[in-house]
């Protein structure tokens, strides 16, 4: 029988729940809305903590991770105090128990203690039950020796932890997965091992945050619990409704009017809508301006063919020599059918994945396991490499034009003149074969070129193959704006890699310009 068909909501696990909620239940706000009273907890909270506790395989419990991804101040503080509690001295207590609080940075960590703390100090039953270490961030269970600890990235090597829960508050904000690493392996030979995670979305698609979301909402694995309130991507944002979506304890301890002001002020500046759409409507966007929305991206996703033979345009990103190289291919006729082409050295596949993505991953090796990255082998970009591929789509299709960033493009001019790739400088009079057309990284060339992209995008007239490469660097990618209003794209502000939509744009740019070039008229010059 398969592991699913045996998990179960017995009434043992629907007790253990119950049990749960009660404990908190007991326990009293220490401070903000409702301080001095017991806790209530919300529907939907007690469903969260229901759906990790009641499923059971046998005896044990089912669920070994839980992700709750919500708006900010929607009381997840307060959740993260009272659920450590009830595994150090609660209903869900074990002997010699380790309960961690991890948290991105010192401050953060020192919140979730100081709010478990303020609780504990408020009950004298707890207090007599529980010693408190403040200079540690710890608690010890006097009678099971249970110890909880708040901990966070920057507090040194976390190899040692043998935790039996871990509650990660706001994984979306931790530059790299190293922590969550740490505390994922170490579980070890716990009977029942529980990770929770409590955050708002990340914007990067490709984060350890994301990845767990969309498993989790895929349903495939039993032992995967993930509750995701945000709202719609493309909402309006004063739709009242979307903000319940994202913040299901608004008008309760969640503040109306506080949330309706930080939407005024979005509405009224511009650069405030991405933060507060990320933050306070939990969608997965930038909390800086992004290039393209996800939604309208990958609207425009889409099986991708292009024909031998077929009228096309190439574009060309060259890296610094140890790094990401893009070439997009892009059909000529509507709507653009475009297909991404990307390489990385193959001896930096491995450091590169731990510097752009976190110690532990190997991002960019499974992309090349996957067909969705190229190598080239060594520790840099050969330039041949790249100009025998150049050369070969010139053989497979009718290529209208190059349009190519200048940066280091005179190492794959010199490979075009060795393996006999004709080609010449657009404008240049009576040139012959492959024609490279320059593409300033400025205002002026790639102000055109992003609005080319942008109504393509718009208009539903672009398909790309949803490759996660490319998927990765348009979500990267941020324009900053001249007093003119035109944009350019901007490597120093982008978190990440954006090469792939670097040569989206200058694709784009090409074509449209190409269509809107007035025909020569023959005969007038003639006459």
């Amino acid at each position: 029988m398969a592991p699913e068909a045996r998990v179960r909501r017995t009434s043992d696990g629907k007790r253990r729940a119950a049990r749960v909620i009660a404990f908190i239940e007991r326990l009293s706000v220490p401070s903000g809305s409702g301080q001095g009273k017991p806790f209530k907890l919300d529907l939907w909270q007690k469903q969260f903590i229901r759906d990790i506790y009641e499923p059971h395989i046998g005896a044990n419990r089912a669920v070994r991770r839980a992700i709750l991804s919500v708006a900010r101040k929607n009381g997840k503080t307060a959740l993260i105090a009272c659920i450590a509690l009830a595994h150090l001295v609660g209903p869900e207590a074990i002997i010699n128990g380790e309960i961690y609080s991890a948290a991105n940075d010192r401050d953060q960590a020192s919140i979730v203690f100081k709010f478990a703390k303020q609780i504990v100090d408020l009950e004298p039953e707890l207090r007599a039950q529980i010693e408190v270490i403040p200079s540690t961030k710890t608690m010890i269970a006097r009678r099971t020796g249970s110890v909880y600890r708040a901990v966070s990235a920057e507090a040194g090597t976390k190899h040692g932890y043998l935790p039996s829960v871990v509650i990660y508050d706001e994984l979306a904000q931790a530059k790299n997965r190293d922590l969550y690493d740490v505390l994922d392996t170490a579980f070890g030979a716990r009977d029942e091992p529980l990770f929770i995670v409590i955050s708002t979305q990340s914007n990067d698609p490709e984060h350890i945050l994301s990845k767990l979301i969309d498993d989790g909402l895929s349903g495939s694995d039993p032992s995967i619990v993930c509750h995701l309130y945000a709202a719609k991507e493309d909402c309006d944002l004063d739709d009242e409704k979307e903000w319940r979506k994202a913040n299901p304890a608004l008008g309760r301890f969640r503040n109306f009017e506080d949330l309706a002001s930080a939407i005024r002020k979005a509405k009224r500046m511009p650069a405030e809508e991405p933060k507060v759409r990320n933050l306070f409507l939990n969608q997965r966007v930038a909390p800086i301006a992004a290039l393209l929305s996800r939604a309208e991206w990958m609207c425009c996703a889409g099986a991708v063919q292009l024909a031998d033979g077929e009228d096309v345009y190439l574009a060309l990103d060259l890296s610094s020599v140890g790094d990401l190289t893009a070439i997009l291919v892009g059909s000529v006729t509507d709507p653009a059918r475009v297909v991404p082409f990307f390489w990385k050295p193959r001896e930096h596949l491995h450091e590169h994945s731990r510097r752009d993505f976190g110690s532990g991953s190997y991002r960019y090796a499974e992309w090349f396991d996957a067909g969705h990255l190229r190598v080239s082998p060594g520790r840099t970009i050969d330039p041949e490499m790249i100009a025998t591929f150049i050369a070969e789509l010139t053989q497979r299709y009718r290529v209208r034009g190059l349009a190519y960033d200048r940066w280091r493009i005179n190492d794959l001019l010199r490979e075009f003149d060795r393996i006999g790739l004709q080609a010449y400088q657009d404008g240049e009079k009576g040139g012959d074969g492959l024609r490279l057309v320059p593409w300033g990284q400025g205002f002026k060339d790639m102000g055109p070129a992003i609005d080319a992209l942008e109504l393509a995008i718009m208009e539903r007239k672009l398909v790309h193959p949803n490759n996660p490469v490319l998927n990765w660097n348009v979500a990267n990618a941020v324009a900053t704006m001249d007093p003119a209003g035109n944009r350019k794209l901007d490597k120093d502000k982008a978190r990440f890699r954006i090469d792939g939509a670097v040569a989206l744009a200058m694709l784009m740019g090409l074509r449209s310009r190409d269509r809107n070039a007035k025909p020569v008229d023959i005969e007038a010059l003639i006459g």
